[in-house]
């Protein structure tokens, strides 16, 4: 009898440790600046459990009346067989066309994290259920923010964090531009233990 209730106990524990290990933070890398286009390229690397292709993004310049916007490429995840975008196939092909990229571009140039100002317009606190139990809540905070130094500054972003507020984790100055290239890292999402975001922000010449 003690070793079928052994048995059934250990039966109920399986299922629990498949979740052990699903969250994960999302990292920004800063690919380059591409010149005759006037893109910077960036990757966000989604770092859970789930496996999911790196998005690539970029900025684009040239003839472009908004270059603050940050451009999401789709054309790289497209299934060859479902036509579909799949960011769950095999990294083999995606990987090859990233390092076609990659060779067309020049590297950012690195500047002091200190350099860059982070200005909270507004800080909204508030509350939300916890995963681990819906009966307990977490503080959560959302953000309006802008990025500034002596004479760039960028458009007012907002976040959502869950403990340790803003910070710059990586700035550059890009190449034949005057415009700085920012990360801004937060603890965005608020599952197991926490884990960190980072979201790329650009900054243009004081109007």
């Amino acid at each position: 009898m003690f070793n079928i209730r052994t048995f059934s106990f250990s039966l109920i524990l399986l299922p629990c440790t498949s979740f052990a290990t699903v969250g994960g933070p999302q990292n920004i890398e800063v690919l380059g600046y591409e010149g005759k286009e006037q893109k910077v390229y960036v990757l966000k690397h989604y770092l859970d459990g789930r496996g999911r292709l790196p998005q690539l993004y970029y900025y684009q310049f040239k003839n472009n009346t908004q270059p603050e916007k940050l451009i999401q490429v789709n054309s790289l995840y497209i299934n060859p067989k479902t036509k579909q975008i799949d960011y769950d196939q095999d990294s083999q092909r995606f990987d090859k066309e990233v390092a076609k990229i990659k060779k067309r571009l020049t590297p950012l140039v690195p500047i002091p994290k200190q350099s860059i100002k982070i200005q909270v317009l507004k800080k909204t606190p508030s509350k939300e259920k916890s995963w681990y139990d819906p009966q307990q809540y977490i503080p959560k905070y959302t953000y309006k923010y802008q990025l500034s130094n002596k004479t760039l500054k960028s458009q007012i972003h907002q976040a959502i964090d869950y403990r340790h507020g803003l910070s710059i984790s990586q700035a550059y100055k890009i190449p034949q531009q005057q415009k700085i290239l920012a990360v801004v890292k937060y603890l965005g999402i608020p599952f197991e233990t926490g884990y960190t975001i980072e979201d790329p922000v650009l900054l243009l010449a004081k109007k």
